[in-house]
């Protein structure tokens, strides 16, 4: 007879997979970034490769920006709270499914379990949400939708496994608590069927196909939101993070493309696209510096002013060499490549240009643009 462990095996990778991806916004500012990077950037690399695949490791949700729809905002906070409740939740339902299994030695059917068959799931569903809504990828994304369709998978399987250990009583509990939906109220019944393994196949593709849909529907939004504007004549954009007006925002576009630098770089190719994201702040543009793959070390040698506007201007690349016309800088099929780290001051004072080397950044880093 196969084992439960053995059934249980060809969980494990994506379970990981999936644990991996959350925990990367953790990691990534611990002095153990470089090694995860050393392995998790490959695996984005190897993502944006493709154009098929390239727009798995982008964000469906702003992280750094602000927009013009305070909502997406308070997100952020959603997801700090329902992965605090996801997290407490799982923990609440293994103490009391472990004290029934190995104290009482009998089918736990009580408090939480009184309200869903599967309440440990559930709050790893609701955790996972949380994580998602914290690390908005799109990779996180499908991985999260794979995981709703193995934890019922895998709750299929613990049900059979309980009805041969448990037998009548398990039919009746089975019939009477829903398997996931807390908010169905419990039906006295002893006709229990479980849901035709084609029927939650189907509802399963509708749900990642909506998502998915949903996701693209909200990356569109909030880039028509962000606080950005375009100089069409120097084929640059700016991209604020914190609210600014089109004026100011014009006035620090020109500052940088007057530096000695920005204007050498222009000379040398008509054709360059720019993007510019303007910082207000040391700590903000630390996390910028850092989404965009900044080596820790390299980060904490910079040598910064205490005020003004921080830019770091990058070169807008199509991620298809044989596209033709200038690549929109929050497109799916364009990338970045920093190249100066320019500070803007706010008052009187000359404006300062720092070169970002390649060699500054983890190789074949998935850049964060908003």
């Amino acid at each position: 007879m196969t084992s439960t462990a053995t059934r249980r095996w060809p969980w494990v990778l994506p379970i990981l997979v999936y644990a991996a991806a959350t925990l990367e916004m953790v990691i990534m500012v611990t002095p153990f970034a470089a090694y995860f990077y050393s392995v998790y950037t490959p695996l984005l690399h190897g993502l944006e490769a493709s154009p098929l695949t390239a727009w798995l490791p982008q964000f469906f949700l702003p992280h750094l920006a602000h927009t013009k729809i305070a909502a997406f905002r308070y997100l952020e906070w959603l997801g700090a709270v329902l992965a605090l409740v996801g997290l407490l939740g799982f923990v609440g339902c293994a103490i009391q499914l472990y004290y029934g299994k190995f104290i009482k030695k009998r089918l736990v059917t009580g408090g939480l379990y009184g309200r869903v068959r599967h309440p440990q799931y559930l709050m790893l569903i609701i955790g996972g949400a949380g994580f998602l809504l914290l690390w908005p990828r799109f990779f996180i994304l499908v991985t999260f939708l794979m995981m709703l369709g193995l934890y019922y998978m895998l709750a299929r399987f613990e049900e059979e496994t309980i009805r041969k250990r448990y037998g009548p009583e398990t039919d009746t509990y089975l019939a009477r608590v829903a398997m996931f939906n807390p908010f169905r109220k419990p039906v006295e019944s002893q006709a229990w069927r479980p849901l035709p393994r084609a029927t939650a196949l189907g509802i399963w593709v509708g749900v990642f196909a909506v998502s998915l849909l949903l996701a693209f529907g909200l990356r569109a939004l909030a880039v028509s939101q962000l606080y950005a504007v375009t100089r069409a004549d120097a084929n640059a954009t700016a991209l604020a993070f914190r609210p600014l007006d089109e004026e100011s925002m014009q006035s620090i576009i020109s500052a940088v493309l007057e530096t000695p630098a920005l204007t050498t770089l222009r000379d040398a190719d008509a054709d360059l696209v720019l993007l510019m994201q303007i910082n207000d702040g040391r700590s903000q543009l630390a996390h910028l510096l850092i989404d965009l793959g900044m080596k820790a070390e390299r980060r904490r040698a910079l040598v910064l002013s205490d005020a003004g506007w921080f830019v770091v201007v990058s070169r807008v690349l199509p991620r298809d060499a044989e596209a033709t016309g200038s690549p929109d800088p929050f497109s799916l099929a364009a990338t970045t490549e920093p190249l100066y780290l320019v500070n803007v001051p706010k008052a009187a004072g000359p404006t300062t240009v720092e070169k970002l080397a390649p060699e500054l950044f983890y190789p074949g880093f998935a850049r964060i643009l908003f």
